[in-house]
């Protein structure tokens, strides 16, 4: 007798007869001998000799470059292991770039070296339309393209002794046929590195050695790239002082700070550092690892104690910081974290730009108008918080285009423009109008400072912000506008935007930095 089953495989639900054999034993029941078992999955396999070719694409596909005419034997492996029926299908996408037999055989035939085609394997007859099946991209190359450098990358170049190390590398030129190298140490009593770059570290009998890890072309060329790694025992760590010159006795934080790495001293001074246990006391504040302070960008300020346990002896340090409500601080100094910059802006062909340099931006203006020019400095925060109260005075120090170009008879208008919320009120529009600055002063190196009160002047909606709770700012720019007569594009630089607590901090943050003022 025949007995039928529905199996649903993939996204397709399959009819199958599945044949029993049955006996009749001495008590008359009947027992089913014998029933189908279908494939779950099916993978393809890379033949060991060209395994270390293969590489992952900005897709994840798993890749596998050839050259014109190469031959490669791929294999499969179909799961469960005790299938009733193994037969798979090779199939090729485009058998103009690479063919494939029903051995699982590929040969290249012919590309440019973007060309491919995509192999797939899948079980044979009525379950190939079933989702089960497994793919590999194959690249083919006319010729070869071999590699003119390799650079390895590491995030660090000090490893402990048990940990791992992820390597990375670059193959130039881009095009190059072969995308992956070939790993080796100089002394794998010192650490070990596997096909794919991982680095471990062995137990060393010093406290600290150095191994070289080498990552080598795999096209004959014998181009290769090569860095250094420090191996460190593991030292654990019995006393450490934080440095408190970032407390709150000696200075506060602003938001836009957004991190800290704080220096410390131990005991012992080579100890693993990595052990040290690092907590906030309010990570709605600041969160901490590895000595590394992030503050956060949600408008939460206040005092947070940052401590460092050493664990083995349980002694530790610890630091107050004050996260400042109000306080605006843009310096020029990190390259990887400014905010103020020109607002991107473009007509007539031209658009506005900036450069950084340690200190300051320097803004090229667009062409608004055949005899105007145009460059707004823009705040790319999501959100500025300032205290009307706490933190009043808002400046910015930056070139007066009249004073940097006296002989061209400028005149411009400049303007604070915001939009904020405030004990539920907006405001927005701008400070008082154009060139309504609360005082002038014009510094020795030729720059002028721009000082506004925010306890005193008006926002075109809302009017004077209070003094007794922080400003939401969700926008915020300098409008630097109407820059004429002038038909081409010119530069300015801004060397700070900041918050002060009063009008004799801006004067002493001027002198701080080396400059004499004459106020106007």
């Amino acid at each position: 007798m025949a007995k039928y089953h529905l199996y649903k495989i993939g996204s397709s639900l399959l009819c199958a007869a599945v044949f029993s054999v049955l006996c009749s034993c001495e008590n008359n029941e009947m027992s089913e001998l014998s029933q189908v078992i279908y494939p779950e999955a099916v993978n393809i396999s890379v033949p060991d000799e060209v395994s270390a070719l293969v590489y992952k694409d900005e897709t994840g596909a798993n890749v596998l470059p050839m050259l014109k005419g190469e031959v490669v034997g791929l294999g499969h492996s179909i799961t469960p292991e005790n299938v009733t029926f193994k037969e798979v299908a090779w199939s090729s996408s485009d058998e103009a770039i690479a063919t494939v037999d029903a051995t699982g055989t590929v040969k290249a035939i012919s590309g440019n070296g973007g060309s491919y085609s995509i192999i797939q394997v899948s079980p044979a007859v009525f379950y190939a339309g079933s989702g089960i099946f497994s793919t590999l991209k194959v690249v083919v190359s006319d010729k070869m393209r071999k590699a003119e450098s390799i650079v390895l990358t590491s995030e660090k170049t000090e490893i402990y002794v048990g940990e791992d190390l992820q390597l990375d590398f670059s193959i130039l030129p881009e095009n190059a046929t072969y995308k992956t190298v070939k790993w080796t140490s100089s002394d794998e009593t010192v650490a070990t590195v596997d096909s794919k770059g991982l680095v471990t570290a062995k137990d060393i009998t010093s406290n600290q050695q150095s191994v070289t890890i080498t990552g080598t072309a795999l096209d004959g060329s014998n181009v290769s790239g090569s860095i250094v790694l420090n191996v460190l025992k593991t030292v654990q760590p019995e006393s450490i002082t934080i440095d408190p010159s970032y407390s709150k006795e000696s200075c506060v934080w602003a938001i836009t700070d957004k991190q800290l790495s704080l220096n410390y001293s131990t005991v012992p001074e080579n100890c693993t550092t990595s052990l040290i246990e690092w907590s906030s006391s309010d990570e709605n504040i600041a969160t901490v690892e590895n000595g590394t302070v992030v503050f956060n960008q949600d408008g939460n300020f206040g005092d947070v104690t940052i401590t460092a346990l050493c664990p083995a002896t349980g002694n530790t340090s610890s630091i107050v910081l004050r996260l400042e409500e109000g306080l605006v601080r843009e310096l020029y100094h990190d390259k990887n974290n400014y905010t103020w910059y020109d607002a991107k802006q473009s007509g007539s062909g031209t658009s506005t730009s900036h450069i950084w340099s340690d200190g300051k931006i320097t803004i090229t203006t667009y062409t608004a108008k055949v005899d105007n020019q145009r460059a707004d400095l823009k705040c790319y925060s999501k959100k500025t918080w300032m205290h009307a109260g706490k933190y009043p005075i808002f400046a910015v120090r930056m070139d007066d285009v009249r004073d940097k170009y006296p002989d061209k008879d400028l005149s411009r208008n400049i303007t604070v423009d915001g939009t904020a919320t405030c004990n539920g009120i907006t405001y927005k529009g701008s400070l008082e109008g154009a060139n309504k600055w609360e005082y002038l002063y014009k510094c020795s190196d030729g720059s002028s400072v721009f000082v506004y009160d925010l306890s005193s002047q008006r926002w075109s909606t809302g009017g004077v912000l209070p003094t007794n709770a922080v400003a939401e700012f969700t926008a915020l720019q300098i409008k630097y506008a109407d820059i004429k007569t002038l038909n081409k594009q010119i530069e300015y630089n801004v060397y700070w935007v900041q918050t002060f607590k009063s009008i004799n901090d801006v004067k002493e943050f001027v002198k701080s930095e080396g400059l004499t003022i004459n106020e106007n």
